[in-house]
């Protein structure tokens, strides 16, 4: 049973207020080519500023380490893009990190349910995914099949999220029974040069072994930026208290992303109300709530940051906003600015997507602010 969310907000609006990413320019006084401000709320007024210079977070070294086993792990995914898998017939018991291929059947008050039953499948147990489609499985999932045994069953109690699209599993724990048909080869096992040169761009092990080498240390260095970013910003989060959040901000983001999600979604004679029915059970004015309810999630962190921003100064300056618009769409291959606002806006308009996407890039700035003055403890 794969997991999904009842509102897939992340389409287009929350993408506009959460952190992106991009690299942006560190200098946090005022350019002399300063854009407009078009709000019309002052941050500070709505959060109540605590420690965010200083903050103190935990990395573990490990985790940011180039290994062996990593460096195979990165070798065979490079080298099985075709994600098909051979049973090991020496394979007798399931290892936290082995591909399995299992039946499964899952029971809700003792009766199968629609859609929870499968037949030779094969999961990726560490990932908690379909090892073919890549696709995640509901927390839990594959939580009890570690240490069965390949010819017996696997039966344990996996609990469905609150907010699961179906209504009849939404909450409710249910048993899944799993037949442990086999275990998959490891593919780093049988590498050759041959195997190599057939499944991958490189001509020989070592070859495709260097080059797993460079792009897993460039991958982990990433990662551990990103982490570094949401530990900062969960303890900074931590600190600071969000009074209220100004209802022009709130309505203003949901007003694009309904329009956004009609004009994607709802066309010819299809009303809105009916796809929304259709695709997850609920009224328009439902949709419309829990929409509202994640879009306040996420602006609680953005105004956070802005407040920040005000509080050391900071502004959106040209060129600093400039080189992170150019960075955005050379890593997401938009074609145009134009398009680009208007993917972070209601869909049509460019102008609102470009004023999101300068408060998105001001609260950033105001988070590589904390970062930098961040204690990183490595253990």
């Amino acid at each position: 049973m794969k997991a999904r969310r009842v509102i897939a907000i992340a389409l287009i609006t929350v993408l506009a207020f959460i952190m992106v990413g991009c690299s942006c320019s560190k200098n946090n006084n005022s350019s002399n080519n300063e854009s407009s401000d078009s709000k019309d709320y002052k941050a500070l007024d709505y959060v109540t500023l605590g420690r965010y210079e200083g903050v103190v977070i935990e990395l573990n070294k490990a985790d940011y380490e180039v290994t062996d086993d990593k460096v195979n792990e990165k070798m065979k995914e490079m080298c099985g893009s075709d994600n098909t898998f051979e049973a090991d017939p020496s394979k007798t018991v399931v290892k936290s990190d082995s591909i399995v291929n299992v039946d499964y059947v899952g029971k809700l008050n003792g009766t199968p349910f629609s859609g929870g039953t499968a037949k030779d499948v094969w999961i990726d147990v560490k990932n908690n995914s379909d090892a073919e489609k890549g696709t995640k499985y509901i927390e839990g999932f594959t939580n009890g099949i570690s240490g069965a045994r390949v010819g017996t069953k696997a039966e344990y109690e996996v609990t469905f999220p609150e907010n699961y699209s179906s209504k009849d599993l939404a909450g409710k724990t249910v048993i899944f029974e799993f037949t442990i048909n086999s275990i998959a080869k490891d593919k780093t096992d049988e590498l050759t040069d041959a195997y190599v040169k057939e499944h991958s761009s490189y001509n020989t092990v070592a070859e495709l072994k260097a080059a797993a080498t460079s792009q897993l240390t460039s991958e982990l260095a990433e990662q551990k930026q990103k982490d570094i970013k949401n530990k900062v910003s969960e303890a900074v989060m931590a600190n600071c208290t969000v009074k209220s959040l100004p209802e022009s901000m709130v309505n203003k983001r949901l007003d694009e992303y309904m329009k956004y999600y009609e004009k994607r979604y709802a066309s010819g004679n299809t009303s809105l109300s009916s796809v929304i029915q259709n695709n997850y059970g609920l009224s328009l004015d439902e949709f419309k709530q829990q929409v509202k309810s994640e879009i306040e999630a996420e602006l609680k962190k953005q105004i956070v940051f802005e407040a920040i921003a005000e509080d050391q100064g900071m502004t959106v300056d040209q060129a600093g906003f400039d080189e992170y618009v150019n960075k955005l769409m050379s890593s997401n291959g938009f074609e145009s600015k134009e398009t680009m606002y208007k993917y972070y806006g209601d869909g049509s308009d460019p102008k609102t997507g470009e004023e999101n996407l300068k408060t998105t890039y001001l609260s950033d700035k105001a988070l590589d602010y904390c970062v930098s003055k961040a204690v990183i403890n490595e253990k």
